[in-house]
């Protein structure tokens, strides 16, 4: 396990993973990056929540086929900090169940370990600065979740108000809610509740799921 030296300006992460070899090289690279400042990093849950812990981390990365459900825990642990970070699920392949586990506790990014490396940087960059991104090779197996999760549910665009239409696309493409009152110049407590809103009327069960839904129907900017 490694720890890098503290830098309140820059991200500070805690990778959790069962693969030494994987955790290890992505704490490497994360600390080569001037973007990052902390890095801690483990394989042991327990060990895990005690970084989370201690060091309230902007990003948690996890490996989502840890044992006995501990990414699960990992996930719930990290978001019921008093400013939750952001979570990043690390996979080697498309489980549609494990997958839709953690799109229901609302982690932000859901990362192939096959892609190269510049892009999960980019990817991981991307979330630290409040999108959520998931790997191409992982969308399939996201849409397919969510089908037979909820059934063939009828949602209609059109229940939803001009401006509920506008978020949605923001949603799409990964915006925080932030970044979509900026990009829409509105406030963000707006956003927010425009984003209640489309999740009620729409039947879905997270701002992920809402996105995945529109990115899959065209319904982008």
């Amino acid at each position: 396990m490694t720890q890098a030296g503290e830098n309140s300006r820059k991200s500070c992460v805690v990778i959790v993973d069962g693969s030494p070899l994987f955790r290890e090289a992505l704490a490497r690279l994360l600390h080569a990056d001037d973007d990052f400042g902390n890095v801690a990093e483990t394989g042991d849950k327990q060990l895990g929540m005690f970084y989370i812990d201690r060091l309230q981390p902007d990003l948690v990365i996890v490996d989502m086929h840890m044992k006995k459900g501990a990414a699960i825990e990992l996930l719930r642990y990290a978001k019921a900090l008093h400013n939750p970070a952001r979570v990043i699920m690390m996979t080697d392949r498309d489980d549609s169940e494990e997958l839709m586990a953690t799109v229901q506790l609302q982690a932000e990014g859901y990362l192939s370990k096959l892609i190269e490396v510049q892009e999960l940087l980019s990817q991981i960059k991307r979330v630290c600065n409040g999108k959520v991104v998931v790997s191409n090779r992982l969308m399939a197996a996201l849409t397919r979740a969510f089908r037979d999760d909820t059934g063939e549910v009828d949602r209609d665009l059109n229940c939803l108000t001009s401006r509920e239409k506008d978020v949605l696309k923001c949603l799409s493409i990964g915006m925080s809610n932030q970044q979509t009152g900026e990009y829409l110049s509105i406030q963000l407590g707006t956003v927010k509740v425009h984003v209640k809103h489309i999740l009620k009327k729409m039947g879905f069960a997270s701002r992920t799921q809402a996105a995945l839904w529109a990115r899959d129907r065209g319904v982008t900017i």
